[in-house]
Formats: structure tokens, C-alpha cells, sequence
């Protein structure tokens, strides 16, 4: 039954993440971590495709685990698993570029560039393609995650603003693309 509402993409990234965390913190003396995206430093452009497998800690893993079983549950009933998995992809690659090109130096890990990507398109896609079905699902999404947008316009410390806002700009950027209507 879990199964029906949650989409498989969405249940392995998290099984996967949740794996790599538990693996990071049973092999004492290593950290995975350091694998996460350094701003503007060339050893750290690898963590633009591993930093949302890795996390600071068990609340920063739990409340993107969470973030992405809902929002991507929507994501999935709104615009289907093959966008979906467009929208993981490139939405957790664009707030990676992003906070690598634009972010303060320091070590950036989560997934919750990709929890932004999943808001800023339901967000984007009930303006560019208004419908019922695509303004329910952003209020559905403003609802369960619409507090989340306070980071982005304060500064707390140990937070990625810049994951947050650049994961969000890439939502509505992969919104306006991948789901213009076609004449």
C-alpha cells in the first residue's frame, strides 16, 4: 500500500541516502561528508553529484527524507515518473552548480536542494500551466511545505541558503521547460 502513493524513485533515493548515512556512521573515522560540494574549489566539484546522498546528521537526514516522500509523492501525481525523475536529477544538479559557483566557502551536504527543486516546480507550474490539478497540488505543497520558504529569506548558521534558493530557481527553470504545453 505504501507503495502506491509513494513513487519508487522517490523510496530508493531514500532508502539510498538513508543506507549511506548508516554505512558513514557505523565506519568509525571515516566521514563521507567530505565529499560534499566546496564552493569554486575544484576538489569539490564531485559533490555536485554526491552531496545529496550525504548529511550532517540524523534531523538534517530525517526532515529531507520527509520533505522528499511528500513533496515527491506530489510531484509524481502531478506531472508523472518520467518528469519526475527529470526533475531529481536535474533539480538536485542545479542547486549543486549553483551553491558551487555562488555559495560562501565551506562544505555543503543534503538533499534539500533537490526538496527545493520539488517546490519551486509545483510552485512554477500552476503559473505556467494553470490548471486545477496543477494549482491543487501547489497548494497541497504550500500547506505541507510552504513554512520552508522562510530560509529563503533569512541567513541561519549550518543552513545552505544558497542550496535552498538555487534548488528552488532550478525548480521553476525545469517547470517552464520541461512543462510548457505544446501548440
Amino acid at each position: 500500500m505504501f507503495k502506491r502513493f509513494v513513487p519508487t524513485e522517490i523510496l530508493w533515493f531514500v532508502i539510498t541516502i538513508w543506507a549511506v548515512f548508516l554505512i558513514d556512521t557505523l565506519l568509525i573515522g571515516i566521514n563521507f561528508n567530505y565529499l560534499g560540494i566546496r564552493p569554486r574549489n575544484v576538489d569539490g566539484l564531485v559533490g555536485i553529484l554526491l552531496s545529496p546522498f550525504l548529511h550532517a546528521g540524523l534531523y538534517h537526514l530525517l526532515s529531507n527524507s520527509i520533505a522528499i516522500l511528500i513533496l515527491g509523492s506530489l510531484l509524481k501525481t502531478s506531472i508523472g515518473p518520467s518528469k519526475l525523475r527529470l526533475v531529481m536529477i536535474l533539480g538536485a544538479i542545479g542547486s549543486g552548480v549553483g551553491v558551487w559557483l555562488f555559495a560562501a566557502n565551506g562544505l555543503v551536504v543534503g538533499a534539500s536542494g533537490m526538496v527545493f527543486a520539488f517546490l519551486g516546480y509545483l510552485f512554477a507550474d500552476a503559473l505556467f500551466n494553470p490548471s486545477l490539478r496543477s494549482w491543487l497540488f501547489a497548494i497541497l505543497s504550500f500547506f505541507a511545505y510552504g513554512g520552508a520558504l522562510f530560509s529563503l529569506v533569512s541567513f541561519l548558521p549550518y543552513i545552505s541558503w544558497s542550496a535552498h534558493f538555487w534548488g528552488f530557481v532550478t525548480g521553476i527553470l525545469l517547470s517552464y521547460f520541461l512543462g510548457r504545453k505544446r501548440p
